[in-house]
């Protein structure tokens, strides 16, 4: 025997403002659960050292590896483990090779 439910409208029997707080807060907290921010890879970091080369222009050094940080974050990356010396490590490797052109005069 098989037996079929109808679907209930909750509409008809919850009061409208109780219905949409709780969605409300469902979304909020996506089942209970934080959504955690990815870190960024090798990859990631070359990207964002390259984009914050052509924007430095002008900028002193000491605000460079903030601008970094900025462009990861607006990437939505958490960037808690991305240190300054990683920043610089990379952004003299790829001075180096020829990637980008040493717009902060920094590398001998």
């Amino acid at each position: 025997m098989i037996m079929v439910y109808e679907e209930i409208d909750y509409s008809e029997i919850v009061p409208e403002d109780v219905l949409e707080e709780v969605k409300e807060y469902e979304e909020k907290t996506s089942g209970g659960r934080k959504t955690k921010k990815k870190y960024p890879s090798s990859r990631d970091i070359v990207e964002a050292v390259k984009e914050a080369a052509l924007k430095a222009r002008g900028i002193h050094p000491d605000e460079f590896p903030d601008l970094v940080y900025q462009i990861l974050e607006e990437q939505g990356f958490d960037t808690r483990h991305v240190t300054v010396k990683r920043i610089w490590r990379t952004y003299e490797k790829l001075v180096r090779t020829g990637a980008i052109p040493d717009t902060l005069h920094v590398v001998y």
